[in-house]
């Protein structure tokens, strides 16, 4: 995000174009990369970093975004003010400019969370025990597919419900307008997932 809208023309392209590889390369490429080619060219990871890199990598790029759009909003004058008075640039960004955006941006940022949340269910692809893995175990111990799977859901559902409902609860505590709240819960624009 701070590449994305500094001052050099090459780190702005760099940035953009990092971010827009990670924003539309789907989650469960990344998970083969560091499952199938990283261990090529020596990179050994457990189970946990294969499946925790690559969701962490498809959701930067878009948590980059959502905090440039929050930069963006906040008013120009508040800029403008902060360096009237003496402060300098990194000073203007990080103790004013910054805190603001910061606060825009909460309820997008916890629905991209809520992405990530369900981005990894793919762990099974690297063997890693979380919830689906150890529903498939029950199913093939118990043989109970639909009763096994709905209980799953439903601990997704009440996790994803929760999430929202601390957004809601953070936006309104920071002054946030209910719309732009129900903007970020009708989903972001994650494409590539």
């Amino acid at each position: 995000m701070l590449g994305r809208i500094g001052k050099s023309r090459a780190m702005r392209i760099l940035s953009t174009i990092l971010i827009e590889f990670t924003r539309g390369v789907p989650t469960l490429l990344f998970i083969y990369f560091f499952l199938l080619t990283a261990p090529q060219f020596g990179l050994k990871l457990s189970a946990f970093w294969k499946i925790t890199a690559p969701v962490a990598i498809s959701a930067a790029g878009v948590v980059a975004e959502t905090l440039r759009s929050g930069v963006n909003a906040v008013p120009k004058g508040q800029t403008e003010a902060a360096l009237s008075l003496g402060m300098r640039d990194g000073h203007v960004f990080f103790k004013i400019v910054f805190p603001q955006a910061f606060r825009y941006v909460i309820p997008a940022l916890i629905s991209e969370l809520v992405i990530v949340l369900k981005d990894t269910t793919f762990a099974y692809v690297v063997n890693y025990a979380d919830l689906m893995q150890n529903s498939r175990v029950l199913i093939s111990n118990h043989d109970a597919l639909l009763s096994v799977y709905l209980v799953t859901a439903l601990i997704y559902i009440v996790i994803n419900f929760l999430l929202n409902k601390i957004s809601v609860a953070l936006a309104g505590r920071n002054g946030i307008p209910q719309s732009v709240i129900r903007q970020s819960q009708e989903g972001t624009d994650n494409y590539g997932k």
